[in-house]
């Protein structure tokens, strides 16, 4: 694969990530390819070397959700990135994936507990419409308050834990990512096209 067809394919498999990213991404691996050309290899030895587009393209949009994510604290985001990483082999379906649906699982259940917790006060009001006498109404509120209080404290609980999670699935799929990729065609990238960059200036 020639350098035209390598940039060609990685741009059209690049389409929904912001132009002013793609074209940075574009202008690494071009600086690769001139870089690498220059100490003596072809086009096709290089292509060869960075890998399919394809790999590339999904490392690169898993990284560019994952430092949206990061900036905006965005969980669709995350997902994206979650979902773009799980593209990436089989290894991340099972140890990505599974982690992630279960701990957000978790923490929706208990968002679900806070609310019905919360909301107990007004069942205890209507139940002053059933209930036989003034003491038993009064001893439903006094537990059903109670229960808002508990119900209070586990949504902060679940709110902190949230974000405690988020913080941790960003971490995890960066190194999940830098495992796939193993340090490799992109970090090869960047620092061959420093040393260029250092070499002619």
């Amino acid at each position: 694969m020639t350098q035209i067809e390598f940039l060609h394919r990685l741009s059209k498999l690049l389409k929904n990530v912001p132009e002013e990213e793609k074209q940075d991404i574009l202008y690494d691996y071009e600086e690769h390819f001139r870089i690498a050309m220059e100490s003596g290899k072809s086009e096709q030895e290089v292509a060869a070397e960075l890998g399919k587009p394809e790999t590339i393209a999904k490392e690169c949009i898993a990284n560019y959700h994952l430092e949206r994510a990061t900036e905006n604290q965005s969980v669709s985001s995350l997902f994206r990135a979650i979902c773009t990483t799980i593209g990436l082999g089989f290894f991340n379906l099972i140890f990505l994936l599974g982690p992630f649906i279960a701990a957000v699982s978790i923490i929706f259940s208990l968002f679900v507990v806070s609310f019905a917790f919360i909301i107990t006060p007004l069942a205890a009001i209507v139940s002053a419409f059933t209930v036989d006498s003034i003491a038993e109404f009064f001893l439903n509120l006094f537990i059903s308050i109670g229960l808002a209080g508990l119900g209070l404290l586990t949504g902060v609980g679940a709110l902190k834990i949230s974000r405690a999670f988020f913080t941790w699935s960003t971490n995890y799929v960066r190194s999940n990512l830098k495992i796939i990729k193993g340090e490799n065609k992109k970090s090869l990238l960047l620092e061959d096209t420093k040393r260029g960059i250092e070499k002619n200036g």
